[in-house]
């Protein structure tokens, strides 16, 4: 009852307008061997960091995840928001700060930034301002007896407003290092102008630990100065990246130094902003110099960027790369410079938009976790990065985000606002946890969203017409697939198509999930499944032709992709891109075609889709442009850094490896493959150790069975890598011999006799 009432009550605040105060709670023990465990628990809204006796103990960086932290509804939006979300909740985090207490004086020292909490500046989606900063904390002291005492965030809390004058996730943070007092995380400081901190109301949340993944310092990089222009230096990463420039401070007491980014440089040699947010939206961090030499970089924000600047007296130490902690657990290469270039573009880009267990659109312009984004590439992330945890995180704010009322799922999660679809982003109620499913042969969270998904079905349905998603909400978007070519236009699919589309399919996914789940959708969803059908059918298919939406862009892949369609479909889909050679698709067609020309035996096709040199529509045309990261739109237009075309990147390896994972408690399931591989004992796979085996991993494997499967391509000479599964490391390769034939090898290493090579 001690715990459940603190954290409703002791939550504290500095005055009135800080964002970003100092607190300092000083405690005194007689010794600490009597003690057993220190155990600190801590939330500090938006973003915390803390010391023990002068000494940061933790290496996380911007603490806690970002989450539904209260209602939107009074909030500034640019977005119609009309109806409360379905549960918000704030995270907390537990150390162990025995190893650094002492006897004598202790001090607990906490800094607070306004995170996401307290956005005040940035309005592209809206101003979302839940209150100023705060901060809860209770550490408890547990000794050998089981007897407790408790330091709380109460009044005996002494607060500062410090230094750090502005603080802002998008714009950047200007910090007068004069204010700041000297010390003021050690025992013994001077409390000159410290006053008793203010009680704040708690939130009205559920508070809850954090137990996913944290945001760290995961590399460090060392930029090259390439150029200087009227007094600033100009320096190169070398790749684009998520992160932070750390200085030495060599100025006079004053003085100033300015950093500033950008993904891009100007003909002239100076910053681009434009693909990162533009001139009002620059990111950029001020100093004013104490008189002290010291390190420097920012404390409550990352900014995307390849190229920075820097103005006034510093030296440039390096570069820290921050996202979320997750491991690559993939490899791969091949023949292809482009397919290298693709994988490596799109591992990067999705690290760099993984903060706070969120995956973002971008880093820098908008960092929002976009349903549409983010169920997009969930499948490509889950199978070749350690995302098990940051995913499940994620679909708890998903399943939080969703309308109480009507079951929308908004086009961002955590709900701050944003355009989309109700079908393309909406679909990530299912998507997410099918993906999930599918990785890691877990089905708990279609179990935990089960219900969820079939309020959604309920809204879908609401805003339907004769059978077809035609809306949203008034004054909303209702978008279909999204970044289309600009030179492309004309062969755009019709919006309520696509949100259709994404209907349908998660009409007839549930009904088979049901089925294995044993608990049947109830029967107005089959009675749906089939009028939506046939509404499909009706609208969009042409019985004559066998096309739908008249064959343009990827329309007959989404047809085949739901089981419908002839040999007419497939045919036409493969014509038109032979002639075309070269993308007509947005965010959400591209992968589709890609995936089902692979799947109707056009493999040579696909790969000349996927290493094609159009400078309209193409990956080849990003790397040939210097690109490290995967561009939001094929002519380069606006963000640098999305990882939302790179959702077809998984094909190089269910495809171009030919890996294909079927649960082990069931039997192996019929692919249809167009293989140049048979899978006559005689020959088939050649193991790494060279017997003769069938393509099916041997049954000692406890989560899945395994088949290697090419497709029937011949663009590539070779191609080799590897996955982390729950098996352990699955490892592939392949050659086109002389005759024709490919020869391939496997393995799989069981967890903890092998690694992923990293990038």
């Amino acid at each position: 009852m001690r715990k459940s009432r603190l954290k409703k009550e002791h939550w504290i605040c500095g005055g009135a307008g800080c964002e970003a105060p100092l607190f300092r709670r000083s405690f005194w023990l007689d010794r600490t061997e009597r003690f057993q465990s220190a155990r600190l628990e801590i939330c500090g809204l938006g973003y915390f960091l803390f010391y023990i006796n002068g000494k940061r103990i933790s290496d996380q960086e911007l603490m806690p995840a970002m989450t539904n932290y209260a209602s939107v509804l009074g909030c500034e939006t640019t977005y119609p928001v009309w109806e409360e979300r379905s549960a918000h909740r704030c995270r907390y985090l537990s150390f162990d700060l025995l190893p650094y207490l002492k006897a004598g004086e202790n001090v607990l020292a906490v800094r607070l930034g306004n995170g996401w909490y307290h956005q005040t500046e940035r309005i592209a989606e809206g101003k979302f301002v839940f209150g100023l900063p705060k901060l809860w904390f209770e550490l408890t002291l547990t000794d050998a007896d089981g007897r407790q005492e408790w330091i709380e965030s109460d009044r005996q809390t002494l607060w500062h407003p410090g230094g750090l004058l502005k603080n802002n996730l998008f714009l950047g943070e200007v910090r007068d290092l004069r204010k700041e007092p000297e010390g003021w995380q050690d025992p013994g400081a001077d409390l000159s102008g410290w006053k008793p901190a203010q009680p704040v109301h708690a939130p009205e949340t559920l508070l809850e630990e954090q137990t996913c993944p944290p945001d760290r310092v995961i590399r460090k990089l060392y930029p090259i100065l390439i150029g200087e222009h009227d007094g600033r230096k100009i320096y190169d990463c070398r790749e684009n990246i998520a992160g932070r420039v750390v200085l030495s401070c060599l100025g006079k007491k004053g003085e100033c130094i300015t950093v500033r980014h950008a993904e891009e440089l100007a003909a002239d040699g100076t910053l681009d902003f434009e693909s990162a947010g533009g001139s009002d939206q620059l990111q950029q961090d001020h100093y004013i110099c104490d008189g002290r030499i010291q390190t420097l970089h920012p404390l409550f924000c990352w900014h995307g960027f390849r190229y920075f600047e820097t103005e006034g007296p510093c030296e440039v130490l390096c570069v820290e790369v921050i996202h979320t902690d997750v491991a690559v657990t993939s490899s791969f290469s091949c023949s292809d410079p482009v397919l290298n270039w693709l994988y490596k573009a799109y591992i990067r880009t999705q690290l760099d938009n993984y903060h706070g267990c969120i995956p973002s659109d971008c880093p820098h312009r908008e960092r929002l976790g976009y349903t549409g984004d983010g169920q997009l590439t969930a499948e490509t992330a889950m199978l070749l990065l350690d995302t098990k945890e940051l995913y499940r995180k994620w679909y708890q704010d998903i399943l939080d985000s969703q309308g109480a009322e009507t079951g929308h799922i908004p086009h961002t999660a955590p709900f701050l606002g944003g355009g989309g679809g109700p079908g393309g982003w909406g679909c990530a109620v299912y998507q997410v946890p099918l993906a999930w499913a599918k990785i890691y042969g877990d089905d708990s969270l279609l179990v935990q969203g089960y219900d969820a998904i079939l309020r959604w079905f309920d809204y879908m349905d609401a805003h339907s017409e004769k059978g077809l998603v035609v809306r949203e909400e008034e004054g909303g978007w209702c978008l279909g697939d999204w970044c289309f070519p600009a030179s492309e236009e004309k062969e755009q699919l019709p919006e309520a198509f696509i949100n259709t589309f994404y209907y349908l399919h998660g009409l007839q996914e549930m009904m088979q999930i049901s089925e294995k789940m044993n608990n049947k959708l109830p029967i107005r969803f089959a009675e749906r499944e089939k009028n939506v059908k046939n509404a499909f059918l009706d609208a969009y298919f042409d019985p004559e032709t066998g096309d739908f939406c008249e064959g343009r862009a990827a329309g007959n892949a989404y047809g085949l992709a739901l089981g419908l369609g002839d040999e007419r479909t497939k045919k036409h889909l493969v014509e038109k891109y032979e002639a075309l050679e070269r993308f007509d698709t947005g965010i959400f067609g591209t992968s589709m075609l890609l995936e089902q020309l692979f799947s109707i035996g056009a493999g040579d096709l696909a790969v000349r889709l996927l290493t094609n040199d159009s400078e309209a529509a193409s990956f080849a045309h990003m790397k040939r442009n210097g690109a490290t990261t995967l561009w939001e739109r094929w002519d380069g237009r606006e963000s640098h850094n999305h990882p939302m075309f790179g959702a077809c990147v998984r094909l190089l390896f269910t495809q171009i490896l030919g890996i294909r994972m079927m649960p082990a408690a069931q039997p192996p399931v019929v692919i249809p493959t167009q293989s140049d591989v048979t899978t006559q004992p005689t020959q088939a796979l050649k193991p790494l150790n060279g017997e003769l085996q069938p393509p099916v991993v041997p049954a000692s494997a406890q989560h899945f069975s395994y088949e290697i499967r090419l497709s029937s391509q011949r663009q590539l000479t070779w191609a080799k890598g590897s996955i982390q599964t729950p098996d352990g490391i699955l490892s592939v390769s392949w050659e086109l011999l002389e005759n024709g034939e490919k020869q391939v090898e496997w393995s799989l290493a069981p967890a903890g006799e092998d690694k992923v090579p990293t990038m």
